[in-house]
């Protein structure tokens, strides 16, 4: 590592540790970055409704329309009045922080970083982004038949470098005419200090702490929104209920589907079967007092839910999409099935309730996966090794 101190600026619109998968991975990167040496100050949203201290790190939170709203993702009149008034916020911080800052990490590669590009490159900053590829246009690597591509393309070519976390979004930059010494692929990462697995006693202590003893728990962890396929996965628990009705499916987070997917759940007759414990900020614990870990997304980036559940050790049965084909060997590491396949998700589920083994051993194919390839602190020192490079 290099002798002088780095001196970062962190551009998230989420950063908080239970409000969505960006700010989440922001926040245990800042944490890892700051242990390595690397000075780091964030600019965020402010929230409503919940904590914005964030202990040890500074933060400077940006007021923005409708702060009570956490879920940007989809393309709506209100998100974009949203990430628009974040930019001018952001904007107006970067230039009074200048001084204090060398490089600008922006998580997500969409309007923050549109509007504040070319203002940095004026200022002779360098600047990163890390891009999900959000599809229809919201971003860098989804912008696809957009109508506003080539002007997108030629604002965004100003960044130094492009991070895709999964091989599918680095072909979609390349295809976009990102160049290709300027795309750089670095997955997420996760803590598997905190998610480690736990067995015997303490586990035991996990699962009365929270009344998850004596069933087969199903555990979903994020956000409850479309496009989680979250609605075949209760119709799929139908089919699981039929076979063994010793199970539980605890979903934790929160999302405007909440109350829907409440009505499908008395509706399918799953209430004995079925838990919603909203949002937690013990997301490990529950991990940890799971039997099996649940994914059935239809699109996703690289999910940190994922990614935090096979360093717990637990089998996962996840859709086949995106990033999670980067993460999860089919049949080694966890089961892999198409996504929106009912019959396919409830057959895995099935499977696994039967096999103990199978379970104890995609368990701990997961739990190595993870450490070897996708630990936080593998992950840092590849964004130090970037960060010098610049």
């Amino acid at each position: 590592m290099s002798l002088r101190v780095i001196k970062i600026c962190i551009v998230s619109p989420l950063f908080h540790p239970s409000i969505g998968g960006p700010g989440r991975q922001a926040l245990v990167m800042v944490r890892k970055l700051s242990t390595k040496g690397i000075n780091v100050m964030v600019i965020s949203r402010r929230l409503s409704g919940v904590k914005n201290e964030v202990e040890n790190i500074e933060v400077y939170r940006v007021p923005t329309f409708r702060p009570y709203v956490y879920n940007l993702s989809e393309f709506t009149i209100q998100n974009f009045i949203i990430s628009i008034s974040f930019a001018f916020g952001t904007m107006v911080k970067l230039l009074k922080l200048r001084k204090r800052y060398e490089i600008v990490h922006f998580y997500g590669a969409s309007l923050p970083l549109l509007f504040c590009l070319p203002i940095l490159k004026i200022l002779g900053k360098k600047v990163v982004a890390k891009t999900t590829g959000g599809k229809g246009g919201k971003e860098a690597g989804g912008l696809e038949d957009f109508f506003l591509k080539p002007l997108l393309v030629s604002i965004f070519k100003l960044t130094d470098r492009l991070i895709a976390i999964n091989n599918d979004i680095q072909q979609r930059l390349l295809n976009e005419g990102f160049l290709e010494e300027r795309v750089v692929k670095i997955p997420n990462g996760v803590d598997t200090g905190i998610f480690s697995q736990l067995t015997g006693l303490k586990r035991e202590e996990l699962k009365n702490k929270v009344s998850l003893s004596g069933e087969n728990v199903f555990l979903y962890s994020g956000r409850l929104v479309k496009g989680k396929g979250l609605e075949l996965l209760l119709k799929a628990m139908v089919d699981v209920v039929k076979f063994n009705k010793d199970v539980m499916l605890v979903l934790i987070g929160d999302g405007e589907l909440e109350n829907r997917l409440k009505d499908m759940v008395r509706v399918l007759m799953l209430g004995n079967f079925v838990r919603f414990d909203g949002l937690v900020e013990n997301v490990h614990e529950y991990l940890n007092a799971s039997d099996i870990f649940i994914f059935p997304s239809l699109s996703e980036g690289m999910p940190n839910s994922l990614l935090e559940a096979m360093a717990c050790g637990l089998p996962v049965i996840a859709s086949k999409i995106g990033g999670v084909v980067d993460v999860v060997e089919d049949g080694k590491s966890g089961i892999l099935v198409e996504p929106g396949d009912i019959s396919g998700l409830s057959t895995a589920m099935i499977r696994l309730l039967k096999d103990a083994e199978l379970r104890q051993r995609l368990g701990a194919e997961a739990r190595r996966r993870i450490v070897e390839g996708f630990s936080i602190d593998r992950i840092a020192d590849e964004y130090i090794k970037l960060y010098e490079g610049l």
